[in-house]
């Protein structure tokens, strides 16, 4: 079971709100391509996984998008398709690492969080979901 969590970084609203949402049941959902190149200290090869944490109004949700194991160099990418579920709309998103133990340091070389369909200008104003 993975009890600790070191915050990766938080994703801009703007990307957020260039999402196409789609309707999916009573609900609406988001898709959005995530990657991170880390370079962390562990202690030995312990599991790491990528969460998107996200607010739907008042409720917060997580997805698991990713898991691995660094290499001898202590570097990963961490990738994925976070398909987020809301039923209001997402406020907020944020990236976590979890991990069995945990983790001393933690330096982000690279993140990328992509809309997998970007609104085109005019559809921005029109569709807030």
């Amino acid at each position: 079971m993975q009890s600790h969590s070191k915050f990766i970084g938080h994703v801009p609203r703007h990307l957020i709100q260039q999402a196409v949402p789609k309707k999916v049941g009573r609900g609406w959902r988001a898709d959005f391509n995530v990657a991170v190149w880390l370079h962390l200290a562990l202690a030995d090869e312990l599991q790491v996984t990528l969460k998107v944490s996200y607010q739907d109004g008042e409720t917060v949700r997580e997805q698991l998008i990713d898991r691995g194991r660094p290499g001898f160099n202590q570097r990963i990418l961490l990738c994925g398709i976070a398909r987020l579920e809301y039923n209001q709309a997402i406020e907020s998103m944020s990236l976590s690492l979890l991990s069995d133990e945990p983790i001393q340091t933690l330096m982000v070389g690279e993140l990328f969080v992509q809309a997998v369909e970007l609104q085109r200008d005019g559809e921005r104003s029109r569709k807030r979901r």
